[in-house]
């Protein structure tokens, strides 16, 4: 039986459980429950616990009441083992609060089915735990890293000269127990030490008693927030670090102003991602190497450029990899592992490698994927051998990340950048256009504007098929006289959406109808002695064009569209009297195409009518 079946053996006996007690526990209570007495039973497979009194059958054959009395024999076995103190009584502590009969029922049909399971030995209940646990922390709502990413993390560092390895933000230490299942491949297991940080009670006290199952002798756990600087705080150093973020998580200027840790800066309050990066940085040692886990806003924040720009200049940020979307159960947020080292490579010291492994993906079930096995290997030999490929990877020299403000989008580097190169001559479109976001309207000033209302509001849905739909349900009047010139739209506007799953694109036609954009929309105003509107309109819907946007763009399921970035896009140069001449036919083009539509469409209703009449409908 491959590992793959017995994870999947595994998966189904949990989900089995659930199924025979649901109505009475929240998962998250069955999900204690089930972990508390299957770890009696590893209890009774042990020979080290012989002498505890944690029998199920004790439980199953002589207790009246097995709340009243599992909490007494919880008590009794955590005193005699100090090993376990307030780890299954503090797991198992909501369960204590219930009396009820068919409370006692259920708990009874528990014990019953783990007693009745078949382990053949030890080491299969240690698996099976392993794996209770990793599924059960998700279906109670938090994230746990995912293993295809966590084989990723093993194979970017030589942990068989890892002396000690730090998590913070460990959740259950599904990290350190893949990292240490690697090491019992061994035949002689080294002894590495683990630290730990979890803010969550509960998933700290599951990581202490994972660590007693899985035998790790040489640890310790934290109960505290990684980002709290106070008496209690550690200035511990380690040979690798890993950090899989909250991918929500806001920071505390004031808490922040003294930490030591925060060299680079102080991130904004909106989001705390290099604070947890620059504590990553500052307790690596001399030689240590660090995996951080974040979003695309971690590469690409405009507010946090200073930081990255910090790092950077010091020569710590090794590898950028986009991984595929939707690794995490229940969220489409992309995820981007970024790869610190303070001892790179002479070769590499000047540069960062970035890996776009978006595409190496398929689909574990409704909610979430997976990294393919050649995706995994690829990532790692790219990392360990350095070895460049289109589209896939490629050095950068820091002075070129510069140029991009810090940013660290791998499909910057791998399309955007590298599309640029096939034009033997370029412009930015920053240089022949004015690129304008559309006007913030608040609710109370459309309230308040909507009462004298002499032009249109264009929002999103009113960009279909490359025209504007004028609606007449959305329109205002402007609220300052800066609105008039800059907000409104004009012949030949190329306006295009900002904000949205998908980049559409209209093109302001001379029948136009006056008309401001909204916030979620970007005009492009084409100076005509520079450059054709029809002819980059036509342009950034190409594959080329396409791909530049999607290059610079961030964000998983609503992209977003940044205007600095989007100046950056360079254009093919062409002589100015010959795009003229094309961009007419293109005009002309898109007109009679248009027109043929509208042609076609009165044909169509007319014959549907007809036809109706003759039915009598």
């Amino acid at each position: 039986m491959t590992l793959e079946d017995i994870n999947e053996k595994y998966e189904s006996i949990v989900f089995s459980f659930f199924d025979e007690v649901q109505g009475t526990f929240t998962f998250e209570q069955y999900f204690h429950i089930v972990l508390g007495v299957t770890t009696i039973r590893w209890i009774n497979m042990n020979n080290k616990y012989e002498s505890s009194n944690q029998k199920i059958s004790e439980f199953l054959d002589n207790y009246y009441s097995i709340s009243i009395e599992l909490q007494e024999e919880l008590n009794h076995f955590e005193y005699q083992f100090t090993e376990f103190n307030g780890i299954l009584t503090g797991i198992m502590n909501n369960i204590f609060l219930h009396k009820d009969k068919s409370v006692e029922k259920k708990l009874q049909a528990i014990f019953q089915m783990i007693n009745s399971f078949k382990f053949y030995s030890q080491d299969e209940i240690r698996r099976f735990i392993n794996k209770l646990v990793s599924i059960g922390i998700v279906q109670c709502g938090f994230n746990e890293t995912p293993e295809s990413v966590k084989e990723i993390i093993q194979g970017v560092m030589d942990f068989k000269i890892v002396k000690s390895f730090a998590d913070y933000c460990a959740g259950t230490s599904g990290v350190a127990i893949n990292i240490y299942e690697y090491l019992r491949t061994f035949e002689k297991q080294k002894k590495i030490f683990y630290y730990g940080e979890e803010i969550n009670t509960i998933n700290y006290l599951i990581s202490k008693l994972l660590m007693i199952i899985n035998e790790i002798d040489e640890y310790e756990i934290a109960n505290k927030d990684v980002l709290e600087y106070g008496d209690n705080y550690s200035e511990a150093k380690f040979d690798f670090i890993i950090s899989d973020i909250p991918q929500i998580i806001y920071s505390d200027k004031k808490q922040n102003s003294n930490d030591p840790r925060l060299k680079y800066g102080i991130p904004t309050r909106s989001s705390a991602d290099w604070a947890f990066a620059q504590n990553l940085v500052y307790h690596l040692n001399a030689n240590g190497k660090g995996v951080l886990l974040g979003t695309k806003g971690t590469l690409v924040r405009s507010n946090e450029a200073d930081i990255r720009k910090g790092i950077l200049k010091d020569k710590l940020i090794e590898c950028v990899i986009t991984l595929p979307d939707n690794l995490y159960e229940k969220t489409g947020i992309g995820t981007e592992m970024i790869i610190f080292n303070k001892n790179k490579k002479d070769d590499r010291e000047n540069k960062v490698l970035f890996i776009n492994a978006s595409n190496y993906t398929y689909r574990l079930n409704k909610n979430k994927h997976a990294i393919t096995n050649d995706g995994i290997n690829k990532i790692i030999e790219c990392y360990r051998y350095g070895f460049e490929e289109e589209s896939f990877s490629r050095f950068v020299d820091l002075e070129k990340i510069k140029e991009y403000n810090y940013t660290l989008n791998p499909k910057e580097y791998l399309d955007f950048d590298a599309l640029k190169n096939l034009f033997d001559k370029s412009v930015t479109l920053k240089d022949v256009a004015e690129i304008i976001k559309g006007v913030q309207v608040s609710k109370e000033d459309l309230e308040e504007l909507s009462k004298q209302a002499n032009y249109y509001l264009i929002n999103i849905k009113d960009i279909e098929n490359g025209k504007i739909n004028y609606d007449e349900t959305s329109m205002l009047t402007y609220k300052k006289k800066e609105w008039i010139g800059k907000f409104d739209i004009k012949p030949n506007d190329i306006i295009l959406t900002s904000k949205g799953s998908t980049v559409k694109f209209a093109i302001v036609g001379d029948d136009f109808k006056a008309a401001f954009i909204s916030s979620n929309l970007t005009i492009i105003r084409v100076n005509p002695n520079k450059y054709n509107a029809y002819v980059l309109y036509e342009f950034l819907q190409s594959e080329v064009g396409a791909r530049m946007i999607e290059g610079i763009q961030t964000g998983t399921t609503i992209k977003l569209l940044n205007n600095s970035q989007l100046g950056k896009i360079e254009l093919p140069v062409y002589d100015i009297e010959f795009i003229n001449e094309i961009g007419e036919g293109i005009k002309w083009n898109k007109r009679e195409y248009e027109k043929s539509l509208e042609e076609a469409k009165i044909k169509f209703e007319t014959n549907r009518e007809e036809f109706k009449d003759l039915l009598n409908l």
